[in-house]
């Protein structure tokens, strides 16, 4: 009888110590996102740039021109994350898209020091995930910028 109270008494000490773990949040990941079209005649991409910090610019380039940003707005910096995470382990898998064409859409993840780019045809359907997650930036856009 001992013996079973003592075997009680360490499955509720394990049950009690397993419980008081602290669960720390997966922490945020930092950088960029850029996303946005161009090319064809003016060879000019525009878009918006996304920082991990919530902050939002209006983003253009011209071929061989630095890149030209407006302050756009701010939006929640934890709504961004699903974001940042999806590109980051795409990244780290090591997914690929990189299509031409005469008019692309991408999106670039900037991050310590890296660029990971995806690049598609403007058209062109052969990447569904990723073309989905640059309609959930748009649209997430729509609804937190003025």
């Amino acid at each position: 009888m001992v013996g079973v109270t003592m075997w009680h008494l360490g499955v509720l000490l394990l049950a009690v110590v397993m419980g008081c773990r602290s669960t720390t949040p997966e922490p945020p990941v930092e950088g960029e996102i850029l996303l946005g079209q161009g090319g064809g005649f003016t060879g000019m991409y525009s878009g918006h740039l996304l920082r991990s910090d919530g902050l939002v610019f209006r983003w253009s380039q011209m071929p061989g021109q630095p890149e030209r940003t407006e302050e756009a707005g701010r939006v929640p910096a934890d709504s961004l994350q699903p974001f940042f995470r999806k590109l980051a382990r795409w990244q780290q898998e090591g997914k690929t898209v990189l299509s031409t064409g005469n008019m692309v859409a991408f999106l670039e993840f900037r991050h310590a020091g890296t660029r990971y780019r995806l690049q598609w045809g403007l058209g062109e359907t052969n990447e569904p995930e990723v073309q989905e997650l640059y309609q959930e930036l748009l649209r997430f856009l729509r609804r937190h910028l003025p």
